[in-house]
């Protein structure tokens, strides 16, 4: 067994040690905390100790377990520089769970992720292109009629939810929105044939801040946005708001049945659409069992459907795809998605991102 160092005692340490299945494997010698008054006592039956103990026990690993990865390594290099001990970030007993299920792994495209994985920890997206984004600085404003804060994605301002209390979070979240849309993500909603194209009638189901539609406003002649927070459909009538005439805001949670705040996407829509971008958390394929009319009379179609939120959704849109008529293909590329959704357990496994589908005219 590896004998491991965990340093941290908080929300994320707890998480771990509730949601990682594969702890058993491991032997822990020590938690570390930067609080003194937590040394003496103990964290899951673990002493807890200060930083010294790194020099005392004979660790191969030290798990960082908070959200302060970057400066508690340089504490730990600055510190105890002569230490021969890999530092890992909270991940880590993921990464090696993935690193044992993918060792006879023959496809390149997952050996690439392997080997960046290996080199810098994992992480959602485990590609090189989203160093350019890890201290990216973005102009952030605060509107003073409405107390919201905006950034100006590609000429227009798009506003964010009051949940957002600082530019500091807005900025590291607009970070997150340029890395997933990035040309080399495989999380980008559009390629080079999946497209929306002038004139079409485009339906974001599950839209949050509103950047994929921001994007296409111009070429759209109608945009149909269905989102289910009420902050974010503040912020949404904010950023659409000299877009009146042609943006629908829908108020629900696009699913299979109507009830309440629960919608089926034939229900409210009652014409055909020319492209489907759906990101809903894992409810992606119950939402197209609730659209089955409306793709029926669509003659022209294209989707962008996300399937990574768990380990069941490329084969359920895939069936449902090949059920209705659409050929389909995964983007390039795999993620690693950390939470748990619609299964009880945080996945080990790397999934595709988004399954583009086109339905041609018939």
């Amino acid at each position: 067994m590896k004998k491991i160092l965990v340093w941290g005692t908080g929300y994320i340490a707890n998480t771990v040690f509730d949601e990682c299945q594969t702890l058993n494997q491991y032997e822990f010698v020590g938690v570390i905390d930067n609080d003194k008054t937590k040394w003496g006592k103990y964290f899951r039956g673990i002493l807890i100790s200060s930083p010294e103990v790194l020099l005392k026990e004979e660790a191969e690993v030290v798990v960082i377990l908070t959200d302060k990865f970057e400066e508690i390594k340089k504490q730990i290099e600055d510190c105890y520089p002569d230490i021969d001990i890999r530092v890992e970030n909270k991940n880590y007993f993921y990464k090696e769970s993935i690193l044992l299920r993918y060792q006879n792994n023959k496809e390149p495209e997952i050996e690439k992720v392997l080997e960046y994985i290996k080199e810098n920890g994992l992480e959602v997206f485990n590609y090189p292109f989203v160093l350019k984004y890890k201290d990216k600085k973005n102009k952030v404003w605060k509107d003073e009629e409405n107390q919201l804060y905006f950034v100006v994605h590609n000429g227009k301002r798009m506003y964010f939810s009051r949940k957002f209390e600082s530019e500091k979070e807005v900025n590291d979240y607009y970070n997150s929105l340029l890395m997933e849309q990035d040309e080399k993500s495989p999380h980008r909603y559009w390629c080079e044939k999946c497209y929306v194209e002038q004139g079409d009638i485009v339906l974001d189901v599950g839209v949050a801040e509103g950047n994929f539609s921001l994007d296409v406003i111009d070429r759209a002649a109608h945009l149909y946005l269905v989102e289910a927070e009420d902050e974010w459909i503040e912020a949404l009538q904010c950023t659409f708001k000299n877009y009146a005439d042609k943006v629908t805001i829908i108020k629900g949670y696009a699913t299979s049945y109507n009830e309440g705040l629960h919608i089926t996407l034939d229900a409210v829509i009652d014409s055909p659409v020319n492209f489907i971008k759906m990101d809903i958390e894992g409810n992606e394929w119950d939402a197209l069992r609730g659209a089955t009319q409306m793709i029926t009379n669509s003659s022209r179609l294209k989707l962008a459907i996300c399937s990574y939120h768990s380990d069941f959704d490329q084969e359920l849109i895939e069936s449902f795809m090949d059920k209705n008529g659409i050929s389909h293909n995964p983007s390039a590329g795999y993620m690693w998605f950390p939470t748990k959704l619609r299964q009880t357990y945080v996945s080990t496994s790397l999934n595709k991102s988004i399954i583009r589908g086109i339905k041609e005219k018939r």
